[in-house]
């Protein structure tokens, strides 16, 4: 999706009607910096064909897009990092039907995993529930350590990024996000996601889709 202020207008006329990104400096009529920056969107990553979280892009800048997401339900438990996956066989079984009524619920494509403080020592790795799914008719974990929430959605920055998502280049993601986020004025909250889009057993690594969020305590176009 191409984040415009402006959107390109051409009329039979001599008049012509320029747009501005707000992702690139050089926004003269015809940018090699332009040219790159749409080739960078019409990237191609492979990611499965399954519901993700619903969210509206509000702005892309050249390093990360301010997007609004919808609430949605997450199953969770205790992890150790960022890109590890402690936990995962547990949050995943609850989906394949080790639940209260051995129900398989459908997958999505998304694998969060969350660091709920500055210092990252507090994690846990989620599984976002199909958007058909109310919290209230879910069935409960067979697993004490294993825990149904609603997300509540809001604002968020994130930064987009391929390949094998390791622990060194997460938190340098997260830094360089947080850096910008503040650079704008912005205020993050405390933390932050990694979004895993693919399964690291069926997909190559240069065609893996990763994302870092970090929620804003607000946010406004004006």
């Amino acid at each position: 999706m191409l984040s415009k202020y402006l959107l390109i207008r051409f009329k039979p006329s001599l008049r012509h009607y320029f747009d501005y990104w707000d992702s690139i400096k050089n926004n003269e009529y015809f940018s090699t910096e332009a040219l790159m920056d749409l080739i960078k969107q019409l990237r191609i990553y492979k990611t499965p064909d399954l519901e993700t979280p619903k969210y509206q892009i509000l702005k892309r800048t050249a390093t990360h897009e301010v997007r609004k997401y919808s609430p949605f339900v997450i199953v969770e438990t205790q992890s150790d990092k960022l890109a590890g996956n402690t936990g995962l066989n547990d949050v995943a079984g609850y989906i394949f039907g080790k639940n209260s009524r051995e129900e398989k619920i459908p997958m999505t494509t998304l694998v969060f995993t969350q660091a709920f403080d500055p210092e990252m020592s507090q994690m846990s790795i989620q599984i976002v529930l199909p958007s058909e799914k109310d919290i209230n008719s879910l069935p409960d974990t067979n697993k004490e350590n294993v825990s149904i929430r609603s997300v509540e959605g809001g604002f968020a920055a994130v930064l987009k990024f391929s390949g094998k998502p390791t622990e060194d280049i997460v938190r340098e993601k997260e830094k360089l996000l947080r850096s910008s986020v503040l650079s704008e004025g912005l205020k993050p909250k405390d933390g932050c996601l990694l979004a895993r889009y693919n399964d690291p057993g069926r997909t190559k690594s240069f065609m893996m889709q990763n994302e870092v969020l970090i929620w804003l305590e607000e946010f406004s176009l004006d």
